[in-house]
Formats: C-alpha cells, structure tokens, sequence
C-alpha cells in the first residue's frame, strides 16, 4: 500500500480546485460550454491547479524526519519500485538501428511532425478531447486530476532518470537527428510516456465502463511512440515508461484520493 508520505508530500504539490457547486454539475453540461478556458501545459500554462514545482524544492518538502522508524524506512518505497533496468549496449545498438530506420522514413516523419511539436509539451486537452470535454465546463475536476498526475509523474519520473542515466539515443548514435531539442535529463524511463499512461491508467481507475479508457490508452501510446520517431527516445523507454505507470498508480490513488473521488462524481 501507498504511504501516507508520498500522499502528503504529492497533495503538496499539487493544489486541487475546490468542488463546484451541484449546479454547475448537473448532466446537461453542453450548456455550459466554456470556449475560451486555458489549456494546461507542463511549460507553465495553468488550470489554476498548479505549476510544476522544480524537483529540488518539492524533494526537500518531505526530506522531513520521523520518529516512528517504520515510517521512515516506507517514505521513498515509490522511489524504488520494481522496474527494469534499461538494457545493454548490445541491445541498445539495435534500438538505435530501429531508429535510424524510422529516420529514413522521410513522409511518416512529415506526417507525424505536427503532433511532435504540439506533444513536447503534455497538455491535458490530449486527453480531454477524447472525453468529448474540452470545450464544457462542469469537467474541472477531471481536468484537475489529469494536470495533478502530469504535475507528480513529471517529478517522479525524473527521479527515475536520475537513477538509471541513460544516454539519449543520439548521444549513443550521432547519426540520429532529433526533430526536437534533446533535453537535458536522461532517456529512460520515458517521461511522456510514465505521464500519459498514468493519465490513462487513473481514468481507467475511476470508471472503468467508461467506453473512452481504451481510447485514452491508445493516445498515451501513440503520443510515446512519436517521442521514438521524433528520435529521442528508445522503444524500450517507452515500455518503461509505462511498466512504472502501472506500478506507480497505487501511490498516485492514494495521494489523490479525494481528487479520484471528485473526478467520480461529476461523471456518475
């Protein structure tokens, strides 16, 4: 089970929007249609829920000590979940010809490129989209949880590089071109992928019968996958990415449980 630690410390980091009042919920949404609402994004637009907290500052947060051992010694059990470590050289030098094929296939690169640019930052409206909610209001809740999870996943997947220090695939093959800047921290886990499959995975959660779940698993891939093409990351970061979203989505639950609980309502 998640700790009460990672909850406290997470909840910090992310301030949720208190609940609106049952009018503003009621089903026939599509007369509130709200067409000029910010759409949140990891480089600083806000829903008013918040913006990423720069890892140094939201790890100091619950760098705090205990008197009770036990909980001391569970604090940063999500930080060492069980995930597999990236492969060799061996391994990662077919990834890289993987790659470098994907490079050579000038018109899916051109066709893919848009989606690339607009994906380098994670906006909540790749997902709301596929809810059908991205123009109504009466959603803040949902749209709350999915900045929430991107705003965590973002810090948490970083610890996750840090730990692993993989090289970006152009750094192990300087014949790939990314279509992107490569950024600074290191390749896997994938953060875009950890990030939308989380995204996916707590909807699923929440409502499970929703005929959309599916859908907002195969946007996680697909948005992982042009990371590949855009050639900034492996395969095998993507996997990662989601084989960590899988096993991190007990911690993200129990963090935002109230938030789980209000995203529920305005559905049900």
């Amino acid at each position: 089970m998640a700790t009460m630690a990672v909850a406290s410390v997470l909840n910090k980091s992310v301030a949720n929007k208190s609940v609106l009042n049952k009018a503003s919920l009621n089903k026939n949404k599509n007369k509130n249609k709200n067409k000029n609402k910010n759409k949140s994004t990891m480089d600083g637009a806000s829903l008013g829920v918040s913006q990423l907290i720069p890892s140094f500052e939201l790890r100091r947060l619950h760098q705090q000590p205990s008197r009770n051992a036990y909980a001391a010694a569970r604090r940063f059990t999500w930080e060492m979940l069980d995930i597999v470590p990236p492969p060799g050289p061996d391994y990662t030098r077919l990834e890289t010809t993987v790659l470098l094929s994907m490079q050579r296939r000038d018109r899916e690169r051109v066709r893919r490129l848009p989606d690339i640019q607009i994906e380098s930052t994670i906006s909540v409206a790749e997902f709301t989209r596929a809810l059908h909610i991205e123009d109504l209001g009466g959603f803040e809740q949902t749209e709350g949880l999915f900045q929430a999870i991107l705003t965590a996943c973002e810090y948490v997947g970083l610890i996750y590089k840090s730990q692993f220090n993989r090289l970006r695939p152009n750094q192990f093959e300087p014949m790939l071109r990314p279509l992107l800047a490569v950024p600074a921290h290191e390749s896997y886990p994938s953060n875009h992928s950890f990030q939308c499959f989380s995204i996916a995975f707590a909807f699923s959660t929440i409502l499970p019968e929703h005929p959309a779940t599916d859908e907002l698993a195969r946007i996680a891939q697909n948005v992982a996958e042009n990371r590949e093409w855009a050639g900034l990351h492996y395969p095998s970061d993507t996997q990662a990415g989601r084989d960590l979203a899988r096993r991190f989505a007990p911690y993200l639950h129990d963090a935002f449980g109230p938030l789980f609980q209000a995203v529920h309502d305005e559905w049900v």
